[in-house]
């Protein structure tokens, strides 16, 4: 059977689960309609049914632990002005709970009793992220924090007594503030160090300490706990690779964590009594383990799991009984047996740093197979082995993909992930470089037909790429990606500013190190043929970013083609975008090789 692009793109994709208060329904994210909406499952099992018809996606759907109501945020067109949302599973209604629509807003969660919700939101200051309470009922909203910086509430405390705030100075770099409603003060408690991140705030129902992760005295993020009686926090997990996800158990007797054990989502459950690990039946072959949520009488987990091959499901894990439950069946036109699955290795780069890449090659023989270089974005982010349509389709197609966690990538301790910082950025675009090498010394793999593919970050390795060693490549795509540095500073969102100079470098201090490393001062140097694909309403990377080298290109008489989307921001959410984008992406990839 010969598969389109349409049959690999519509598979579909599930993310954010959540319990109704009594734990018989479950709500989770769907992008089956096009765009994520939600939808709602019974816990036991059964038909599946779509909540929201919105033009929009949305970004996260959170139940309220007391009503049938549920929290959800969503932006307009890409522009990631979130905007705070109340949906009643009785009366079908949307209440819009914000009402600002140039502002954005940062959900935090809900109060215990289902009374109030905490956020931040950048009203007063576009940089800054004052944290504000919202009386549900009478919609009276409270500020208590407005002392500026970047801040994330987490969550209330189980009695309602603290709200606990992550200020945020760079992606490797936070503090962790205490607000007392009994005094209405707030205080520093988890205070900041160089390259030291503290993350979340996970209570035990008594209140007398909170779970979070950080990499104060490590290189990788594990597990701590905060004691509020002594102000002191200790490690309690620390595995050789970075903790992500924690979720603590409502009655406080256990709490499950993702490890991310190279690129790969690997999920534990323990006892909070002495940390001992509670083996889970049935899952411990499981590679992709994305999302996960106790029920309120704490016997069961909601987890939404995949992998390379196969899309994301909804299952239900019974801890009493360690039996698992699959719930949906989610849409995927073509079997896991025809698919891809990556193959996890590495190659050294020119300092001998070893570079951890992902490999997928076609399931047919070929002489010589042509070789896509995808570059994730970030740079503070991973290439995961999860199920990706596009990706999948091009393998399909007979090319091989080759994806790289260069330099600078997170999930491999803070050490790596600082690797590319501001003058050290040429490092990571050898990166590149090396790997071509890597390529070269494949028999198996065309050297001669490359292409690469990056997204924002990612976008701006394949444009320095093409400029720095533009004899390597036969062409590239760029996916909103940044072509000049100063620019790209200038007109981003003012609260990503400092957040961003700390990683590229200054308009201030690093002016010329910014000239020096953007792709638009060597714009001459491009041999191969670009495809530039960019949403009109990026608040991160401005499209100015893509009409400036398309523009340039042209005067140069170089081959350059720019495609933009009205409704999108900096990425693609709608499915009619997706597909024009991708057949656009094929057809530019058949046109640049040869012999395909």
């Amino acid at each position: 059977m010969n598969y389109s692009i349409k049959d690999f793109i519509e598979s579909e994709s599930i993310k954010s689960v959540t319990f109704s208060p009594n734990g018989k329904k479950i709500a989770y994210l769907s992008n089956r309609s096009g765009s994520y909406q939600i939808y709602l499952i019974p816990s036991k099992g059964g038909q599946s049914k779509q909540l929201t018809f919105l033009k929009d996606q949305i970004y996260f759907a959170i139940f309220s632990p007391t009503k049938e109501e549920i929290i959800f945020g969503k932006s307009n067109n890409g522009d990631e002005k979130i905007q705070l949302y109340l949906f009643s599973i009785k009366t079908k209604k949307i209440i819009n709970l914000t009402k600002n629509s140039k502002v954005k807003h940062n959900f935090g969660n809900w109060s215990s009793d289902g009374k109030y919700i905490t956020y931040s939101k950048n009203q007063r200051s576009e940089k800054d992220f004052d944290v504000y309470i919202l009386n549900i009922k009478n919609g009276k909203e409270e500020c208590i924090y407005n002392s500026g910086g970047n801040c994330y509430p987490n969550s209330f405390s189980p009695q309602q007594n603290f709200i606990t705030i992550q200020k945020r100075y760079s992606n490797l770099k936070t503090e962790t503030l205490l607000f007392s409603f009994k005094n209405k003060s707030i205080k520093s408690i988890i205070h900041p160090k160089a390259d030291s991140y503290y993350g979340g705030a996970y209570w035990l129902p008594d209140e007398s300490a909170f779970y979070f992760i950080n990499n104060t005295t490590k290189n990788f993020l594990g597990l701590s706990l905060y004691k509020i009686s002594s102000s002191e926090w200790k490690y309690v997990y620390t595995p050789k690779f970075d903790v992500e996800g924690v979720r603590v158990s409502h009655d406080g007797r256990f709490l499950t964590t993702i490890i991310n054990k190279n690129g790969y989502r690997i999920i534990n459950l323990r006892k909070t009594s002495d940390m001992s690990e509670i083996i889970l039946n049935d899952l411990t072959k499981l590679e992709m383990v994305y999302s996960v949520n106790f029920s309120k009488d704490s016997n069961n987990l909601a987890m939404i799991i995949g992998d390379s091959v196969n899309v994301s499901n909804l299952y239900i894990y019974s801890i009493k009984n360690k039996k698992i439950k699959k719930l949906t069946n989610s849409i995927q036109k073509v079997s896991s047996e025809q698919l891809s699955k990556p193959k996890l290795s590495h190659f050294k780069s020119f300092d001998n740093l070893k570079i951890p890449y992902f490999i997928y090659v076609p399931n047919f023989k070929l002489k010589k197979i042509p070789v896509i270089i995808n570059i994730h974005g970030g740079p503070e982010a991973q290439y995961r082995p999860a199920f990706n349509s596009f990706i999948q389709y091009l393998v399909y197609k007979g090319y091989a993909i080759i994806a790289p966690n260069i330099r600078g990538s997170s999930g491999y301790g803070k050490k790596y992930m600082s690797l590319d910082d501001i003058e050290k950025r040429h490092n990571a675009i050898k990166d590149i470089e090396y790997l071509h090498k890597y390529i070269k010394s494949n028999k198996k793999l065309d050297h001669n037909n490359i292409i690469l593919i990056g997204s924002s970050y990612g976008g701006y390795m394949v444009l320095a790429s093409l400029v720095f060693y533009s004899k390597l490549w036969a062409g590239g795509v760029s996916l909103s990606g940044i072509s000049n540095l100063e620019t790209f500073l200038k007109n981003t969102a003012p609260h990503r500013l400092i957040n961003r100079e700390i990683e590229y470098g200054s308009l201030k201090n690093h002016k010329k190190l910014l000239k020096e490393l953007s792709p638009i001062n060597y714009i001459k140097n491009i041999k191969a043929p670009l495809l530039l694909i960019h949403g009109k309403n990026d608040p991160r990377v401005s499209l100015n970013e893509a009409e400036q080298i398309k523009n340039k290109l042209l005067k140069l008489k170089k081959q350059v083609k720019l495609i933009t989307y009205k409704n999108e921001g900096h990425s693609l959410s709608k499915l009619k975008n997706k597909i024009d984008a991708y057949n656009k992406i094929e057809s530019f990839l058949k046109n640049t090789l040869t012999n395909k």
